[in-house]
């Protein structure tokens, strides 16, 4: 795969959360070698990490910034917002690609567990999406919001039930935020990967996750296959893109075989 060298382009400026990894990673190198300035963050205990993504970046001859935020806090994604315009220039790209996986019986699904992935996967999207909004419209030029959901926030399944929920919220606070800011020329989409190589901070060691897998997952369909990072990058770059600027509200599938009625 190649890309043209971005050193004489300047299409604004991403803030990609959990980049250290991923698909994260894999959102934050697309966008640089796009031409973007790229704010990459993650929490401290993946800094390493990170600063591999960073240098990735300057390599490709872009600015970019390291910064670290727990985006369950209110305040710190507030300030994450702030010193990505202080330190880049503006916002025109927030991509919230946060999210936390478990799996559980519904019956024995404790309201610790419920509650860690609704304050990651919904109200940590929901505070990126507050403040990239407040930040764009105060820029006055529009810009693209995406958030990071799952094919579970499309439809249910056995032993995922608060993750699935945390997930329709997601979609939900999708849709009606576009509905809201397209007045100021903000498009607010979500991207929904079903199996991804590199998990997204995946917890996936349960006994009730791994019997549901093989027969009701992994091999429904000859189209069954684990998305890898990049597949979701490339959505996400045509997202950003000025053709896409009439897709919003939209919650996409990139994840063939929870789409086919096997």
């Amino acid at each position: 795969m190649s890309f043209t060298h971005p050193r004489l382009l300047n299409r604004g400026v991403a803030l990609v959360t959990s980049a250290a990894k991923g698909a994260g990673r894999a959102i934050a190198l697309r966008l640089a070698s796009e031409g973007f300035k790229v704010a990459v963050h993650d929490l401290p205990h993946n800094g390493e990490l990170l600063l591999n993504v960073h240098r990735n970046i300057q390599r490709l001859g872009q600015h970019s910034v390291v910064l670290a935020a727990d985006i369950t806090e209110e305040d710190q994604v507030k300030s994450l917002v702030e010193d990505t315009y202080k330190c880049l220039g503006g916002l025109d790209v927030m991509v919230a690609n946060t999210a936390v996986r478990e799996s559980a019986p519904l019956i024995s699904t404790t309201a610790e567990a419920w509650n860690r992935l609704f304050d990651v996967n919904a109200r940590g999207v929901f505070f990126c999406y507050k403040y990239a909004a407040q930040q764009m419209i105060s820029e006055g030029k529009g810009g693209r919001i995406i958030g990071g959901c799952s094919a579970w926030g499309k439809k249910g399944s056995p032993f995922m039930s608060a993750y699935s929920a945390s997930h329709f919220a997601v979609r939900g606070l999708t849709e009606s935020a576009a509905l809201e800011l397209h007045e100021h020329g903000i498009t607010v989409n979500s991207y929904a990967p079903g199996q991804i190589i590199q998990q997204i901070d995946a917890i996936n060691s349960s006994e009730a996750f791994h019997q549901l897998q093989p027969s009701a997952t992994l091999d429904r369909g000859p189209l069954a296959h684990c998305e890898t990072p990049q597949a979701i990058a490339h959505l996400v770059s045509y997202l950003v893109s000025k053709e896409a600027h009439y897709i919003t509200g939209q919650h996409i599938g990139i994840d063939r075989h929870r789409a086919l009625p096997f």
